[in-house]
């Protein structure tokens, strides 16, 4: 919040006019109007006066807050999701960048900001000079929180950069941020909150706290059961790949989006360079991120609380992203490497025209679509 908010919301609370005010302070009105405008700023000699007429202090006025609440920078990623959706990725990253330059040393801020920079080119399109800049800046946000005091945002700052360095085959850089990682403990305050809550019958809030260590328990499994299939692959066991691929499948049905359930075969195929596989499995993917997809339907998840909105809006916003899903992952199979052998195959092609929401010229080998 910049100072000239706080003076007009610091005067509405105290019931006064900009013309009070500057009665008050013995100065012109439009001059009150210039200041809550972002025009002109106060005198110095004027903001002790000017504190205590609107029963504040000086930090305050001038903003020094030390740092941001949770909600302030949930609020904040919010706006600049909304901007980017509506103005593009460069609208954003001006946003960012002027957050940033507000509260330069906040590592909550400066680490959803760079998450945020990682996730928009995904879900927007985007040209590949504005992924490389978002990226970048991404980067550099993330080296920033690894030099502030939260030890909190520092360790998942430098959690991201390892694997960063990791998929770059930046080894040494890697490794070095993994030495500075702490060694899992087991230790989960999160488990002692939710016997407290029980021993409490706080059942709404043990409830929450349950189904939020649910989600993430289930996505670190399939993240493991990937990971896993895949080295089976590697080690030329197939059939041990494809039944870690059917486990997965069964432990993302929970979260009943066929999507997620096809992942882990689809990855599989693409480990065996199985194209017949890969174009069998895709084609069930794309169709799932057809169906609207709502988490709090299922029983498992009744209670985590979700942000208020009107049905439009929601069922708006689900189509978009799952639009967006479907984009990101035809524009990867198009331009990654790891996808030539599916590319060269027509069938694929086909399937891209067909289920492709964004307009886009469409170029296989030999020709175009």
């Amino acid at each position: 919040m910049q100072m000239k908010d706080v003076i007009r919301r610091k005067r509405r609370e105290c019931g006064l006019t900009q013309e009070q005010v500057a009665e008050r302070l013995g100065v012109s009105t439009p001059a009150v109007n210039k200041w809550e405008n972002g025009t002109t700023c106060p005198d110095i000699s004027l903001l002790a006066p000017l504190a205590r007429l609107l029963r504040t202090d000086i930090n305050t006025l001038l903003c020094f807050q030390e740092d941001l609440t949770e909600e302030n920078v949930v609020e904040y990623t919010t706006q600049i999701t909304k901007a980017a959706q509506s103005e593009g990725i460069e609208e954003a990253f001006r946003l960012i960048q002027e957050k940033v330059r507000e509260y330069p040393c906040c590592a909550r801020l400066l680490y959803q900001m760079a998450s945020v920079l990682i996730g928009l080119p995904i879900v927007l399109p985007c040209t590949e000079e504005q992924i490389r800049k978002s990226n970048a800046y991404a980067i550099e946000l993330y080296e920033r929180v690894e030099t502030c005091d939260d030890p909190i945002y520092v360790n998942r700052a430098r959690y991201v950069l390892a694997s960063r360095w990791i998929q770059e085959e930046n080894y040494e850089k890697a490794q070095k941020m993994i030495d500075l990682l702490p060694e899992y403990d087991g230790l989960d305050k999160r488990q002692l909150r939710i016997s407290m809550l029980m021993k409490q019958k706080k059942s709404e809030e043990a409830a929450e706290l349950l189904e939020k260590k649910l989600n993430s328990s289930i996505q670190e499994v399939f993240l493991l059961l990937n990971s896993l299939a895949t080295v089976a692959v590697w080690e030329g066991d197939r059939e041990r790949a494809g039944k870690l691929a059917e486990y997965g499948e069964n432990v993302m049905r929970i979260f009943q989006w066929d999507y997620s359930a096809y992942t882990v075969a689809f990855s599989v195929a693409v480990e065996e360079q199985d194209a017949d596989r890969c174009l069998e499995i895709l084609e069930k993917m794309l169709k799932a991120l057809e169906k609207p997809y709502k988490l709090e339907d299922s029983i498992l998840f009744a209670h985590v609380k979700r942000k208020e909105s009107d049905a439009e809006q929601k069922e708006a916003d689900s189509t978009m992203m799952r639009t967006r899903i479907k984009d990101a992952l035809l524009t990867a199979i198009e331009k990654d490497e790891t996808f030539d052998f599916l590319r060269k195959r027509p069938e694929f092609w086909k399937l891209a025209e067909k289920f492709r929401e964004t307009p886009q010229d469409l170029k296989q080998p030999g020709g175009t679509v």
